[in-house]
């Protein structure tokens, strides 16, 4: 796999030019990549407390398999990004196989830099690679708007998205709203869409 690390993060965050001739699947984030031992980057200790801090959030609840994987909380590194989580599937016996890494950039109340930012991220993978499957997407429903760009490759899909969250709901659930950047495998991807 090539070394890229915290490209991906820092390349857009930081609107550095870049030219790589290799499938974003292989694209690492915090030098994790998916396909990937969370063991190589954490403790067992430390995965097992970042799971515990997270499972009664039931952040899923509403996906038809919402404990299928389990989502855990990454350290944050050089301030790039104001949140990194992976997740891997819920398995006994546990299996620290990566299935998606997430990358986040709080744009509170911000919707419109978020947009911009977006863009000009979408606008320098798109350059990079011109062969892949582009789509765009906006969601609405009565608590927030995610407007989407995404790319898709036959085993990973990258999106981009801005999150504007109704700041009622944002306070009172404690959440962040802001920039997203998902590399997801195919099968975590068909979890995140399988809703009840």
């Amino acid at each position: 796999m090539k070394k890229l690390p915290l490209l991906l993060l820092s390349l857009f965050f930081l609107n550095s030019p870049a030219v790589l001739a290799v499938h974003f699947a292989n694209f690492q984030v915090v030098d994790i990549g998916i396909g990937d031992s969370l063991l190589d980057f954490m403790s067992e200790d430390e995965i097992l407390d970042g799971i515990e801090k997270h499972k009664d959030l039931n952040r899923y609840s509403y996906l038809n398999e919402p404990n299928k994987f389990l989502e855990i909380i990454v350290p944050r590194e050089k301030n790039i990004y104001d949140k990194a989580s992976v997740f891997i599937k819920n398995t006994i016996p546990t299996n620290y196989t990566i299935y998606a890494i997430r990358g986040y950039k709080d744009y509170i109340e911000d919707f419109d830099a978020c947009i911009k930012q977006r863009d000009t991220i979408a606008k320098i993978i798109t350059g990079m690679f011109t062969d892949l499957k582009t789509d765009k997407s906006i969601e609405e429903n009565n608590q927030s708007i995610n407007d989407y760009f995404t790319l898709n490759d036959l085993n990973a899909t990258i999106d981009i998205y801005c999150q504007d969250l109704k700041e009622t709901y944002r306070l009172k659930n404690d959440f962040t709203e802001g920039l997203v950047f998902a590399i997801q495998n195919e099968e975590f991807r068909e979890w995140r869409l399988n809703f009840k």
